[in-house]
């Protein structure tokens, strides 16, 4: 009996599905009132039914965006530490520099920008190199002036003209500029040879250096105001000798800055209380 009655519903449907397909195809106009009509029913329905699906929708965004900005918020906070932290040592460092130099009494040295001039020529020469500018004394260079652009040290003056200075670059043969380790602080004499690198000499034997180490003046000499770029190590030979590649490429220059660097004087007494010190005797000497 169920096996008839199975049957019996199958055949219903397909009778009724026929009867649909030929109403469907003599009644079109029917049909599509008949659905235009379901449609206009069930789409609020819809809607309706669409509603918690959207504010689910909405609040796992809102969630996730407030796990975006608590997360935000978390390194911003580290961030913010870590800087004030860093902000209290740079202060500290700066009262202790501050405290030190007074207990020492040192003065800064003070770095005054002669003139900017334009390179006229060079020397080509594998066995001199230097430039000439065409700023001189009318411009107020002189002899022994420092030379740099915005890259690092370039050389000194050798002879000044009215109109013109000869400035020997750092690797000449005769150029020696004293120079430090910018990480250690190791005093140093920097030697040119007339290549394109520069040679470190009266290297400490107990100290060392590494590839890439940047190389400042030291202000040492009274030329070159100190912490001026200078260069980089970059050979280190199985033998000790130290090689330094120019911060500045000496064979693309244009323009250059002529600066003048004053060292702080020692204090001169006053020639009165100077007369008024009394000096001291003579210790006798013993007869033979």
């Amino acid at each position: 009996m169920k096996g008839i009655g199975q049957r019996f519903t199958a055949f219903i449907y397909i009778v009724a599905s026929i009867a649909l397909l030929i109403f469907g195809r003599s009644q079109t106009v029917v049909i599509e009132q008949v659905r235009a009509q379901i449609f206009a029913t069930f789409i609020p329905v819809i809607d309706v039914v669409d509603i918690p699906r959207e504010a689910s929708s909405g609040l796992s965004d809102w969630i996730r965006n407030i796990a975006v900005v608590y997360s935000d918020n978390e390194f911003l906070r580290e961030e913010n530490a870590e800087l004030k932290r860093q902000l209290a040592e740079a202060t500290e460092l700066e009262i202790d520099n501050l405290r030190l130099k007074n207990l020492l009494n040192i003065k800064d040295g003070t770095v005054a920008t002669i003139t900017a001039s334009r390179i006229v020529s060079d020397s080509n020469s594998p066995f001199f190199k230097s430039m000439l500018i065409n700023s001189g004394t009318n411009d107020g260079v002189k002899k022994g002036h420092a030379v740099v652009n915005e890259e690092g040290v370039i050389g000194r003056t050798i002879n000044v003209a009215r109109n013109a200075s000869r400035v020997l670059l750092l690797n000449d043969i005769n150029s020696r500029i004293p120079v430090k380790f910018a990480n250690t602080g190791v005093n140093v004499i920097l030697a040119g040879d007339n290549s394109q690198e520069l040679q470190i000499e009266f290297m400490p034997p107990e100290e060392s250096a590494a590839l890439g180490d940047v190389i400042l003046t030291s202000g040492m000499g009274g030329v070159f105001p100190p912490d001026l770029p200078v260069g980089t190590v970059s050979e280190i030979s199985q033998f000790g000798e130290i090689r330094v590649r120019p911060e500045v490429n000496l064979d693309r220059l244009n323009y250059v800055s002529v600066i003048e660097y004053e060292i702080a004087d020692f204090p001169v007494l006053n020639p009165e209380i100077q007369a008024e010190t009394p000096v001291p005797p003579p210790e006798p000497q013993e007869e033979q």
